[in-house]
């Protein structure tokens, strides 16, 4: 960790004020996901401790991600990206919204692939010995370097398709030949693939799962709804994962099904003819990330309490339609599917599966008071009172390579065809985007809804950024 604190402290910082959500003016954040995870692979959030790293966990600006030595690998996912960490890898999300995702790489080495459909404009990476800006769809091999020996131990750019620009230090030497390895095989074959069958999906992280997982059909009332496959005839949403407190959102659920991030975390959920199904709404956008569509049932700050002496339980149903979490006369309807754990399995992050306590009716379920405001339950080790409510996502301060400036030579020269390696787009790519805008029409015709057009790739305005070449150069050593 000492590594990536000295590297972000070598670049300047944005300063941006932090604030519990985003302004107006401001792009929106994205939230994404942990997609994989191999051997030892560590996660921290925004303010947060260390913590083995969970797949489907929530990725945004501040979240940091490491691998050990050996095999441990990862892999974060958003809307139209792909970063995957080879062994001995530590990354932290500088930036996540609709404008760029930034990136710092403090060592080791990572995969990224990039769709056509990447929700961020720009996608940047910061490395010890400069950065580099990815200007196409593709695949993308980056290794870190060396801060401290540039020359023995440089950064490497390998480009099996898409383009970059280069700057702060990094220059066409840092273009590496193609080579594959087991590291980036890997990577390269957990490129989703989209079900053609399947009717154009929301633009959120996690949703591409949906397709091999489940079926869409589509309601007269509710629209779109989503369907899971292969569970059980009692299966109930929010009840096979674990509940983790996250910063800055608070208790934040995490659900152990591959495909089980998007509906944790946005739409709502309707028992239909006995079935479950998701909803995801018509106007879903990434900035209405919720840690957790429940609501949950008894007294913020003890729970609900169960019969005899067994003590307060943690209880919670997933929302339906048109719900919200502070309406006093809400009727939620799924109250009565709730699912209740003992409190000390609930802090302690235990898998709610093998700890569901089955001594509470259903009636009480229906009689117990919503808890309108924040669960007030601090996590296991915590002392009293320190639990926070749930809260939206802060922006962070934000850090940069030195990228050359608008005019000067350094641009220029970095622009030049030599430094830009470009490679045609691989055919999975294409076929992705024609599926893609097939979907997309005929989910217009037969709803006839607007959707969203997706953003052009383009990179951000130089003139933006701030930058502070003297103290990059301090961080590379005084090259």
């Amino acid at each position: 960790m000492k590594g990536l604190e000295l590297f972000l402290s070598s670049v300047v910082s944005l300063g941006l004020a932090a604030s519990s959500g985003w302004a107006s003016n401001s792009p929106e954040p994205l939230i994404g996901r942990v997609g994989a995870t191999i051997g030892t692979v560590q996660y921290r959030s925004t303010a947060g401790e260390w913590s083995g790293a969970l797949v489907n966990e929530p990725v945004a600006a501040g979240t940091t991600l490491r691998t050990a030595a050996s095999d441990a690998e990862a892999e974060l996912r958003g809307l139209g990206i792909q970063v995957a960490l080879a062994p001995t890898s530590e990354l932290q999300v500088l930036r996540f919204d609709r404008e760029a995702l930034q990136i710092a790489v403090s060592n080791g080495r990572i995969g990224v692939h990039l769709s056509p459909f990447s929700a961020a404009k720009t996608v940047e990476v910061d490395l010890p010995q400069g950065g580099v800006w990815l200007e196409a769809p593709g695949d993308y091999d980056i290794s870190a370097g060396d801060a401290h020996a540039p020359a023995a131990v440089p950064a490497a750019v390998m480009v099996f398709a898409g383009g970059v620009r280069l700057g702060g230090g990094l220059d066409v030497s840092h273009i590496a030949a193609v080579a594959r390895d087991g590291f980036s095989d890997w990577w390269r074959g957990q490129v989703d693939d989209a079900d053609a069958s399947a009717p154009a999906g929301p633009a959120l992280a996690g949703a591409a799962a949906l397709a091999g997982a489940g079926r869409w059909e589509l309601d007269p009332k509710l629209g779109d709804v989503w369907f899971p496959s292969d569970v059980s005839a009692d299966w109930t949403p929010f009840r096979d994962g674990v509940w983790r407190f996250v910063a800055p959102w608070g208790w934040t659920w995490i659900d152990s099904t591959p495909w089980g991030f998007a509906p944790a975390h946005y739409g709502r959920w309707a028992k239909i003819a006995g079935r479950w199904g998701w909803v995801p709404g018509d106007q879903i956008a990434s900035a209405e990330y919720s840690p957790a569509v429940v609501g949950f049932l008894g007294t913020a700050g003890i729970g609900l309490s169960r019969p005899g002496d067994s003590g307060a339980a943690i209880a919670w149903f997933p929302l339906a339609p048109g719900e919200t979490v502070g309406d006093a006369d809400g009727d939620y309807r799924n109250r009565r599917s709730a699912t209740a754990v003992p409190r000390a399995a609930f802090t302690g992050g235990q898998p709610v599966a093998a700890a569901v306590v089955d001594d509470i009716p259903a009636q009480r379920f229906a009689d117990a008071p919503v808890i309108l405001q924040g669960l007030d339950i601090p996590p296991a080790g915590a002392p009293p009172g320190s639990a926070v409510a749930t809260a939206p996502a802060k922006a962070v301060d934000t850090a940069v390579a030195a990228e050359p400036e608008a005019g000067s030579d350094a641009l220029a020269s970095a622009r030049q065809p030599f430094i830009v390696a470009l490679h045609a787009a691989p055919l999975r790519a294409v076929v992705h985007a024609a599926v893609h805008e097939v979907r997309r029409k005929l989910r217009l015709v037969a709803k006839l809804r607007l959707v969203a057009t997706l953003h052009a790739h383009a990179l951000a305005n130089p003139a933006r950024w701030l930058h502070n070449r003297r103290r990059l150069a301090a961080a590379r050593g005084g090259a």
